[in-house]
């Protein structure tokens, strides 16, 4: 019974800590993403310019799940 209940909270440590690690390197893309969008658009460039465009393909989703972590960790908090 022991080895049950200690392979179980083991097993949701890990599945906890990865989620969070997964959670953080999620808002440093969107971060990095954000920033080369800003960067990107304030060139006379003219493919500068379409890459900064390009870039909200993968910023959109990442928004989406940043505000998911935000609105979960509100309802943890209350």
């Amino acid at each position: 019974m022991l080895s049950i209940v200690t392979t179980t909270t083991t097993t949701t440590v890990v599945t906890l800590t990865q989620a969070a690690m997964f959670g953080a390197i999620g808002v440093i893309a969107l971060i990095m993403l954000l920033i080369a969008k800003e960067l990107l658009s304030a060139s006379t460039n003219e493919k500068a310019l379409v890459l900064g465009q390009v870039t909200s393909v993968a910023i959109y989703p990442l928004l989406f799940a940043f505000l998911a972590i935000v609105a979960v960790a509100i309802v943890g908090a209350l």
